[in-house]
Parts: structure tokens; sequence; C-alpha cells
């Protein structure tokens, strides 16, 4: 099972785990491409998980 089959809602242009996971964690000479993949995944993973949390913050 893919871990993205277990986020609540994720965004129809997610970018899979699969595409960033195995980048290594040397950044110096990161491809943009790389860097945008990578960049985008958190973004969307923050906006789709951080809610979630939020609202059982203020339980």
């Amino acid at each position: 099972m893919e871990k993205d089959d277990r986020l609540p809602a994720p965004p129809a242009d997610l970018v899979p785990r699969s595409a960033v996971a195995s980048y290594p964690t040397n950044f110096a000479a990161m491809a943009r491409s790389d860097f945008e993949a990578i960049t985008t995944r958190g973004e969307q993973l923050m906006r789709t998980v951080l809610p979630m949390y939020l609202r059982s913050a203020h339980r």
C-alpha cells in the first residue's frame, strides 16, 4: 500500500511519494525539476494534513 493512499483528501495533482522518496539528501546540485517536485509535494502534504491536525488540536 502506497502511503499516499492514507491521505484524507489528496489533491488531484499530488506529486507521488515514489517520485521524491529516494532522492538523496545532498541538495547542493539539485535539478530544478527535482526541486519543484520535492517542494510542491511538501506544500501539497501540508495543505492536506495540516487542517486535520488543527481540528484535533482545537477539541
